[in-house]
């Protein structure tokens, strides 16, 4: 739906400033900003960060897994042959193993969540505040996503020079001079 609306709106917004296109020129640049997000550095070290962290989170889980299932094992092996407290003993153990993975998991995939907002908020702001300086340096009357156009000519594909400025060096401020696409 959120496609459709774009796509209207850009449609709109074509059809309003075409009664100008014949009287100056329209310059009109799309984005393809997933790819933009997938090639920047930053990103790449932000999402190894987020990466090793599942992994770490997965494994963890799944060492409780191994115990609880040990536990269960050892109760279905041993119940015929404890009494009722030391089966109830082990019940309450893989009890308490459960309720800690659910704890584990909860908590952990909410540091994840948590982690990912502060790592990548600001890398796509980075973006937008670049593709908003492209589009005022280089006089871009509109620049869209390529993810909201059905149908665009390949020339007005304005990705990879946003890839070439946001990733060269130096870091400090990847937004101060963009390049003219060829």
């Amino acid at each position: 739906m959120k496609r459709y609306v774009l796509i209207l709106c850009s449609i709109m917004l074509f059809s309003m400033l075409s009664g100008s296109i014949g009287q100056e020129s329209f310059k009109f640049g799309v984005v393809d900003t997933q790819f933009v997000l997938d090639n920047y550095g930053k990103f790449k070290d932000a999402n190894e960060i987020l990466q090793t962290a599942d992994k770490r989170l997965r494994d963890k889980l799944e060492g409780l897994v191994g115990e609880i299932r040990t536990l269960q094992e050892k109760l279905t092996k041993t119940e015929l042959f404890l009494e009722k407290p030391q089966t109830e003993e082990l019940q309450n153990q893989i009890k308490t193993k459960e309720d800690e993975f659910l704890r584990e998991r909860q908590t952990g995939e909410q540091a994840l969540m948590d982690k990912q907002k502060e790592l990548m908020e600001p890398i796509l702001k980075e973006i937008e505040d670049l593709i908003k300086k492209v589009g005022k340096e280089q006089n871009y009357d509109l620049i869209i996503s390529k993810q909201a156009a059905l149908y665009f000519n390949e020339e007005f594909d304005i990705t990879q020079s946003l890839i070439d400025t946001i990733n060269r060096t130096p870091v400090e401020n990847n937004v101060d001079k963009v390049p003219e696409k060829e």
